[in-house]
């Protein structure tokens, strides 16, 4: 064990001592003029904070879409579901028949079976034309 530990310490100081010449090596390849120009730049244009990025309208059309769709799918989680079709006894016919409001009111109350026709898909289809 101790042997390896050795080995790869010995491992590190040869790549940190093969970095640091090439590092030096890079140095003296910097021409004057860009040293002094190095020198010469303030230290606040280095370390200047970066220009905020721009994001434009994607996010803001996304943000969009997604409150459009979650509005849809609570109405669509909240809306009731339609009653069983129950056969129609009654037919609209007979409410319209009557013209004044005592007579529609004693067709309501004769005929029960047309609130289930008027909650039924039928009327809704009819309703709809």
């Amino acid at each position: 064990m101790k042997t390896n530990d050795h080995e790869a310490h010995d491992r590190d100081a040869r790549f940190d001592a093969a970095m640091r010449q090439l590092h030096a090596t890079a140095v003296d390849r910097v021409s004057g003029r860009t040293r002094l120009q190095l020198q010469q730049r303030p230290r606040s244009a280095t370390t200047a904070t970066p220009a905020r990025r721009h994001f434009g309208w994607r996010p803001v059309a996304a943000s969009f879409a997604a409150v459009l769709a979650l509005m849809v799918g609570v109405q669509l989680w909240n809306a009731p579901e339609p009653s069983p079709a129950a056969p129609a006894t009654a037919t609209p016919a007979t409410a319209v028949a009557a013209s004044t409001p005592d007579d529609i009111d004693a067709v309501l109350d004769e005929n029960p079976d047309l609130y289930l026709w008027l909650a039924s898909n039928d009327a809704y289809a009819l309703a709809m034309e």
